[in-house]
């Protein structure tokens, strides 16, 4: 007899021995779990099995194995069908059931692979619109400056900003203002900025800057206000702790650059 059946399915063989004939049932101990790894629920697992150990069999022998409720069995036989993996025969009006070539579950594996590949461009382009319309909350000092950082990151080398000034952040930020104005210099990073008329006073802070800079009355922008890209970050010093929201959106980002752009044009240079 070929023992290699019984490593993957449970058969039972009628052996024939001369003058003796019995029965020699084998226990497969397959965990259905592993079935259900491979995408089937737990109910078609289990039924599926059963179907592998039963051959073409009626409803009432699954109950019996089971002892699943028939509404379930007859939901779960459906599944399987669908998907290639159960079918069935009628004999005197009664319904036969049994599983296809185990092979059809490597097809129906297949089938699965093929359709998520054929959508995968399309769930990229949804995680996508996900990801370029959101807001991170960064709080602290170390929070700024991490915001900040990866401006700078994303904009190197040579791009450009837009910012409405409150004039708070040299005092707010100590010696890493500095830092942040060498860092642009040496990037190439191009900063336009629009502050209040009251910013003419910090002339230390002026010459430290690098930036192109115009003023209007800002009474309505008590915050820095940055644009780039498709990001707009808005900076508040006062709060405790000191606050940045990072919104990223191409439509938000584009209608702060058009409120920027009037400003600019209304702006007076330095």
């Amino acid at each position: 007899m070929n023992m290699r059946g019984y490593i993957n399915l449970c058969y039972i063989y009628m052996i024939t021995v001369e003058k003796h004939k019995y029965t020699y049932s084998c226990t497969c101990n397959m965990d259905s779990a592993i079935l259900e790894d491979l995408g089937l629920s737990h109910n078609e697992a289990t039924i599926y099995k059963t179907l592998l150990e039963l051959g073409q069999t009626k409803t009432g022998a699954v109950v019996k194995r089971t002892g699943l409720h028939r509404v379930i069995i007859y939901d779960a036989l459906e599944s399987l069908i669908k998907k290639g993996l159960a079918s069935y025969v009628i004999k005197e009006n009664i319904k036969y059931f049994q599983a296809t070539d185990p092979t059809n579950l490597v097809k129906f594996l297949e089938e699965k692979k093929t359709l998520a590949e054929k959508i995968l461009p399309q769930l990229k382009l949804l995680q996508q619109e996900k990801i370029t319309q959101n807001a991170v909350i960064y709080e602290g000092l170390r929070g700024l400056k991490s915001a900040l950082n990866n401006m700078l990151e994303e904009l190197s080398p040579g791009g450009t900003h837009y910012v409405f000034g409150s004039g708070n952040m040299a005092p707010a930020m100590g010696p890493y203002y500095d830092i942040y104005q060498r860092t642009k210099k040496e990037r190439h990073i191009k900063t336009y900025a629009v502050v209040d008329t009251s910013y003419r006073e910090n002339k230390d802070i002026i010459k430290r800057t690098h930036a192109n800079i115009r003023v209007y009355p800002l009474s309505t922008f008590p915050t820095d206000t940055w644009i780039y890209n498709d990001k707009v970050l808005i900076v508040t010093y006062t709060a405790k702790p000191p606050l940045a929201i990072l919104i990223t959106s191409k439509e938000t980002a584009q209608s702060y650059k058009r409120l920027f752009d009037g400003y600019w044009k209304k702006a007076k240079p330095l």
